[in-house]
């Protein structure tokens, strides 16, 4: 029996060095620019990128879907979150999968990424997409307080302008105070741009709890 286990084990072993050794292997060019013909199956890569444990499929589908049609996961409809889905389900993620690029578990519906998908990454990080839900919620952010900061300087032209030209109420003032106020009013606009953005959650605190409470419902 011990003389018939070995010969087993030998040959498992080897199966095993022989996968390893062809997943490590180069691809092709033609290779890599065929996989990469294909949006989905480059938005794939990008999403695994940097993942070492497995990822779902409906996650994977769900970013895939929001990247491609520039919205966050949350605004997309079922048909655009189905179509991503049976697309990457059926066709490309088994193609991803046959040149060992990735390990698709079809029936658990799981998608861990391999070492051989390391070859794409100087052809995909050039112009790799966002997060769409945290690129929207940061330009919102971006132009809110721009308006601040309109609004801010439009109040302290308009109490420079009434100053200088006497109107009631505003040339009681005295001009000492004027500087004061104007620094004042930026004085406060910067602290405030400056907690939001380095205190506060990145994300939306409105839009969180919106979220929170729709997944509850």
């Amino acid at each position: 029996m011990s003389a018939s286990s070995k010969p087993a084990d030998s040959v498992g072993g080897a199966t095993s060095s022989s996968q390893d050794t062809a997943s490590s292997q180069p691809l092709s060019k033609d290779t890599i620019f065929h996989i990469l013909q294909v949006q989905r199956r480059r938005l794939t890569l990008q999403y695994l990128h940097g993942r070492t444990d497995a990822v779902s499929l409906r996650n994977l589908a769900e970013q895939v879907a929001a990247w491609e049609n520039e919205m966050s996961v949350m605004e997309l409809t079922s048909k655009e979150r189905q179509r991503a889905y049976i697309s990457l389900y059926q066709t490309h993620l088994p193609t991803l999968d046959t040149e060992g690029i990735i390990e698709y578990d079809k029936d658990r519906g799981t998608i861990r990424r391999t070492s051989r998908a390391d070859q794409f990454d100087p052809y995909l990080f050039d112009t790799a997409p966002q997060d769409s839900s945290d690129s929207s919620t940061d330009s919102a952010l971006n132009r809110r307080w721009r308006r601040y900061y309109l609004g801010g300087t439009l109040f302290s032209t308009s109490l420079l302008g009434a100053k200088l030209l006497q109107l009631p109420l505003v040339s009681q003032v005295a001009s000492q105070l004027i500087v004061p106020i104007v620094l004042s009013v930026f004085s406060i606009l910067t602290a405030g741009h400056y907690y939001t953005r380095s205190v506060l959650p990145e994300t939306n605190p409105i839009e969180s709890v919106t979220q929170l409470f729709s997944r509850q419902g």
